[in-house]
């Protein structure tokens, strides 16, 4: 069930919103297992993303993801990083809700745009403009939206939102939900 401890909490958002550095900051504060859905993928395939976006597209990749998600659904108690567009398909950010608690680092394009570029090799930014990296962001975020809950990164450093996303698992655990609520809570359920 989405809130317990025992479940997984899997991170969620666009290149740049800081999922990996977040997550092994959150792993640590938790005690927990850190794993990343991109070095899952690279372990496998025994190669970089960015090699095997070139030699065998980014289907073939889409297709690693979901082979990475039906692995996640053995994972219990651990951090999880996605790639940026691991829940961007059909069914795949209710395949993570029903395995734990999902997390969208959301925040402003602008920022993640930035911090992005300087990250590294993004095989979804080459060749890109950046008008053309937005529309691909607003294009995403109806799927992190449909995140458990968000932490808004754009003005924060990785050990803040990690802290900001541990009090937010630590306040769902101890408030109870509202009637209305609640599956069974009678007349006002949204079930």
């Amino acid at each position: 069930m989405a809130g317990e401890m025992a479940d997984n909490v899997i991170l969620v958002g666009f290149m740049g919103a800081g999922k990996s550095s977040v997550g092994r900051i959150l792993a640590a504060r938790l005690g927990r297992c850190f794993v990343e859905t991109d070095e899952m993928i690279t372990a496998t395939e025994g190669r970089p993303i960015p090699e095997i976006f070139a030699e065998r597209g980014e289907a073939h990749f889409r297709a690693l993801e979901d082979e990475a998600v039906r692995r996640l659904a053995l994972k219990r108690g651990d951090v999880i990083a996605t790639g940026g567009g691991l829940p961007c398909r059909d069914g795949r950010l209710e395949a993570l809700r029903a395995i734990g608690t999902v997390v969208w680092l959301s925040g402003d394009f602008g920022a993640l745009y930035e911090r992005a570029l300087r990250g590294g090799d993004r095989p979804m930014l080459s060749g890109r403009t950046r008008e053309q990296a937005e529309a691909l962001y607003e294009a995403r975020k109806p799927f992190y939206a449909k995140a458990d809950f968000a932490v808004d990164t754009t003005a924060l450093n990785p050990d803040q939102v990690a802290a900001r996303v541990a009090a937010a698992l630590a306040e769902r655990l101890t408030t109870p939900p509202h009637p209305a609520l609640s599956p069974t809570g009678g007349e006002g359920s949204s079930s």
